[in-house]
């Protein structure tokens, strides 16, 4: 009797197989996060899934109901672990900056395409969160990473990842995740890699052309599925607060950026836009001066860079770069330096 084709190379795992009806809770979850803080360990997780399935619940559920009653144990100062305000966050520049200032803390890090994208990967925010992933070990954070797509992160990202958790489907109420773990109990182990995965599900309907449906027990990774429901009126009043409050927020300035060492690359017009700002304040007196600050616009030669903030100093009614310098153009230089003149008329009285 033959069990299997012989040209089939993707068989059920039995590192996983035991698993195959094994259900995963909030509870479990949550211990296990917490026993792997107590052995000097991060815990970095990923979860992913299609709009509306239900990421941003997952997340919330457990940093509301576990998280957010849990002492920082690490600190040991009185605070929780999940404090709403503090550690529910919208922005790549809070996210990468509260990596390295936040101790023993649970960090929600809600839609965050900015920090992980693929495309955006050489960006100055998004490989200080690599960075201090990769260097920050002794804070003890739990991180959670909540986004659509699991192709758009970057793989030198998921290498660090603990967990990984795809919102499968959602099915009246409730909704079913399959939770993913790095296999590093095996000869060859390492982080977990999301793209083998993704690459091994390809195989497997490959060789199964009559199967629509992909059973996880082929990925040794694979540990359960977890099962949950919408959030209750309350959680979602808590939430939706949340989401109000950091969008009223903002982004951090470019001042706090830099502060923090996150500074983002500018735009080449950003750059433009700023010179002409300062040309048409005083700021900026003369050509020479104008010119150094444009040799930020790198990919540019002298006279696009000229070309360039001319057009934003025509919008000061400068005229062209030229004419900006001009006393007779140059009308809010030459208010800026009478009232300049006056300053120092009055403090000499």
């Amino acid at each position: 009797m033959v069990f299997f084709k012989p040209n089939k190379t993707v068989f059920p795992n039995r590192d996983a197989k035991k698993f195959l009806n094994y259900q995963v809770s909030y509870k479990t979850l949550w211990n296990a996060i917490i026993e792997r803080l107590k052995l000097q360990k991060d815990v970095f997780i990923l979860i992913t899934g299609k709009t509306g399935n239900g990421k941003s619940t997952i997340a919330g559920k457990i940093n509301f109901r576990f998280a957010e009653l849990e002492d920082n144990f690490i600190l040991d100062n009185g605070e929780k672990m999940f404090i709403p305000e503090k550690h529910y966050i919208a922005d790549g520049g809070e996210f990468a900056y509260k990596m390295i200032s936040e101790q023993g803390s649970s960090l929600w890090y809600d839609e965050a395409r900015e920090g992980s994208n693929r495309q955006s990967w050489y960006d100055k925010v998004n490989k200080a969160i690599k960075q201090r992933k990769n260097t920050n070990r002794k804070l003890f954070n739990v991180y959670w990473f909540v986004m659509p797509l699991e192709t758009e992160v970057d793989p030198k990202l998921a290498a660090h990842l603990t967990c990984w958790i795809w919102v499968k489907k959602r099915k009246g109420n409730r909704a079913v995740c399959e939770v993913y773990i790095a296999n590093s109990q095996r000869k060859g182990g390492k982080g977990l890699d999301i793209d083998a995965i993704i690459k091994r599900e390809e195989k497997w309907l490959k060789e199964n052309p009559k199967r629509n449906v992909i059973d996880p027990i082929i990925h040794p990774e694979f540990c359960g599925r977890l099962i949950f429901a919408p959030f209750t009126k309350d959680e979602d009043k808590k939430y939706q607060s949340l989401v109000k409050m950091k969008s009223a927020t903002g982004k951090y300035t470019e001042e706090e950026l830099e502060k923090f060492g996150l500074e983002t690359k500018k735009s080449d017009e950003d750059i433009a836009k700023a010179v002409a700002k300062d040309i048409a304040s005083g700021k900026i007196e003369n050509k020479i001066d104008a010119l150094e600050r444009l040799k930020e616009i790198e990919d540019l030669d002298d006279k696009k860079r000229v070309d360039l903030v001319s057009f934003y100093t025509k919008l000061y009614d400068l005229g062209t770069f030229s004419q900006a310098f001009t006393k007779k153009n140059n009308k809010l230089a030459s208010l800026a330096e009478k009232l300049k003149k006056k300053k120092n008329t009055d403090e000499e009285k």
